[in-house]
């Protein structure tokens, strides 16, 4: 279906339920936010939409900002499969982040149609942060906007279910982990482009992803990895790193597609994270490192078969 995006800027008369935050990630807590929202829009004959910025606050904020959970276009793809086809964008410069927190809601409201806003309990909003739920109610109030709080998420160790954590997780590699926080797992999306092509000669072709500057990627290693092609679904194995083998210390994302022969260059993939393999080794030889990744092969394979297995148990 797609999603059609509108600048903070310009406005909209479309009626919509919005969800304010930043949704960097759209983990668990956030998806609980769109769900609100979703059924607000049903039960009101509206369509639900989110408040995002691009890019995040934190990269103009902070210099030592690492990367995005998810860049916008990584976003908006998994806003689509989560049913919510309507984003707000702001781009985010130092002009922005000064704006007062009431000056931010009436460009909003202005420039919006806006019925019912949804949010979690602790959002906060405006420069610094100075905006809080008791404002946004009282402001609410005045320009006759429903507003909905939700509750915070938390995992089973009573944690608020946070974008902090998820980054934690990616940066020690522990996918499993990053994907018990999210409603569909972890992804990097990105162009096709042409690589080394030392795989493709031992029998192991890649698909090279252009990784975005902004994307914040999971600790160097190899993963079990699936990307869906012409409404097929495939298990990969990746390269999330260096590859000191052939003596090239450059990093880059390259996904090999188990069973897949065909030309993707200049195509956008969406590589969906499932579990780490390995760490990055050093072979001695390109016959070793064959003889790995095979063994890595044959790893996403029977993980893939487990997993297309719980999956029909679930249905």
């Amino acid at each position: 279906m797609g999603v059609k995006v509108f600048d903070y800027n310009t406005g909209s008369s479309q009626p919509i339920a919005l969800c304010l935050g930043f949704f960097d990630c759209l983990h668990l807590g956030h998806v609980r936010l769109l769900d609100r929202a979703k059924d607000i829009a049903a039960e009101t004959g509206i369509e639900a939409g989110i408040f995002t910025f691009d890019p995040s606050p934190a990269t103009v904020m902070n210099a030592d900002f690492e990367g995005e959970i998810f860049t916008l276009e990584e976003r908006l793809y998994r806003m689509d499969e989560l049913g919510v086809h309507i984003a707000i964008v702001a781009h985010t410069d130092e002009k922005l982040l000064a704006t007062s927190p009431e000056k931010f809601l009436d460009n909003l409201t202005n420039s919006f149609n806006v019925k019912a806003i949804v949010c979690g309990s602790d959002y906060t909003y405006g420069a610094m942060g100075a905006g809080d739920i008791s404002s946004l109610k009282s402001y609410c109030e005045k320009k006759e906007i429903k507003l909905y709080t939700m509750n915070l998420l938390t995992d089973l160790y009573g944690e608020k279910i946070a974008s902090r954590k998820i980054r934690q997780y990616l940066k020690i590699g522990d996918i499993c982990l990053v994907n018990s926080c999210l409603p569909l797992p972890y992804i990097i999306r990105g162009e096709v482009v042409r690589g080394r092509c030392d795989g493709h000669k031992m029998g192991f072709p890649t698909a090279n992803i252009n990784l975005n500057k902004d994307k914040l990627k999971p600790a160097n290693g190899v993963y079990y990895t699936n990307v869906v092609l012409y409404k097929r679904r495939y298990p990969c194995i990746t390269n999330v790193g260096t590859h000191p083998t052939f003596s090239d210390y450059s990093e880059n994302v390259e996904t090999h597609i188990i069973g897949f022969d065909g030309d993707l260059y200049g195509k956008t993939i969406t590589v969906e994270f499932m579990d780490k393999i390995r760490d990055i080794y050093k072979f001695n030889s390109k016959e070793e490192i064959a003889a790995q990744l095979t063994k890595d092969v044959g790893y996403a394979l029977r993980k893939f078969e487990d997993d297309k297995i719980r999956t029909q148990r679930n249905k």
